[in-house]
C-alpha cells in the first residue's frame, strides 16, 4: 500500500523521523569498532577487560554448555544460510521488493565487511584464526538488525508488536554474543566490534533501498494526483 503524497510502492523502511537518526547511529558505530580495532590489533590474546568480562558468563558445564553451545552455533554457515533465505521469504512476503532488497544488501554487506575487510587489515587472533570482528555475531545481528527495521516500519502492526519483536530480536542476539563469550569462542571485544559492524551499515543499507526504490516507483496518473490533492484545497 502506497503512502499518500510520496512515490513508492510500500512504506519506506526507513521513516521520515527516523532519517535523522541515521548518521549519529553510523557514527557511533564506525567509532566503536575503530577504537577497538586500535585497542586490539595484531594481538593474539584477551586482555584484563576482556578476560574479567568473559569471566561473568561462563559456559563450559551443565545445560548452560549445551545451550551455549546451540546457541553459539546460529552463527556457523549452514544455519545463517537458512535463516537467510527465511528472513529473505518473510521480508518479500511481509514488505515487498523493499524488505527483500534490505536482506539481499545489508547482511551480506556487514559480513563481507567483517570478514574480509575488517578481519585482515585488524590482525587481530584468536586460537591462529582472525577473530575480530566476530564474524558470528555479524551474521545472526546483521540478520536481527534486519528484520527489526522491517518490523518497526510495518505499518500494519500495532507499536507494541512492533517493539516487542524489536526487543526480542535485540535479547536473540545478545544470548548470542554472551555464548560465543562463554564458550570461549569469541572475546567481548570481538563481539562489539561486530555490533558496531552491523549498526554502520543496517541503516545506510536501508536508505540505499528506500531511494533507489523510491527512483524506481511510477509517477502517479495525473486523476491520481488530483485527487490526492483535493483534501488540501477544500
Amino acid at each position: 500500500m502506497a503512502q499518500s503524497g510520496t512515490r513508492t510502492d510500500s512504506p519506506r523502511l526507513v521513516p521520515a523521523t527516523g532519517r535523522r537518526a541515521v548518521v549519529p547511529t553510523v557514527l557511533l558505530g564506525v567509532v566503536v569498532v575503530g577504537v577497538l580495532a586500535a585497542r586490539v590489533a595484531g594481538t593474539s590474546s584477551a586482555g584484563p577487560l576482556d578476560r574479567a568480562l568473559a569471566a561473568l558468563v561462563p559456559m563450559h558445564h551443565g545445560l548452560r554448555a549445551v545451550v551455549g553451545e546451540a546457541l553459539a552455533e546460529l552463527g556457523d554457515p549452514w544455519p545463517v544460510a537458512v535463516l537467510l533465505v527465511l528472513t529473505a521469504v518473510a521480508a518479500w512476503w511481509g514488505r515487498g521488493g523493499r524488505g527483500l532488497a534490505l536482506v539481499l544488501v545489508a547482511p551480506p554487506a556487514a559480513m563481507v565487511t567483517t570478514s574480509l575487510v575488517l578481519k585482515p587489515i585488524v590482525g587481530r587472533t584468536r586460537g591462529g584464526e582472525l577473530a575480530f570482528p566476530s564474524g558470528h555475531t555479524t551474521a545472526v545481528a546483521s540478520l536481527a538488525a534486519v528484520a527489526a527495521v522491517l518490523v518497526l516500519s510495518a505499518p500494519s502492526l500495532s507499536r507494541a508488536w512492533r517493539l516487542g519483536t524489536a526487543l526480542a530480536l535485540g535479547l536473540a542476539v545478545l544470548a548470542v554474543g554472551v555464548s560465543l563469550v562463554g564458550r570461549d569462542v569469541h572475546d567481548p571485544s570481538d563481539v562489539l566490534g561486530a555490533l558496531g559492524v552491523v549498526v554502520a551499515v543496517v541503516g545506510p543499507a536501508a536508505l540505499a533501498v528506500d531511494a533507489f526504490a523510491d527512483l524506481a516507483a511510477p509517477e502517479p496518473a495525473p486523476e491520481e494526483a488530483a485527487t490526492r490533492r483535493l483534501p488540501a484545497l477544500r
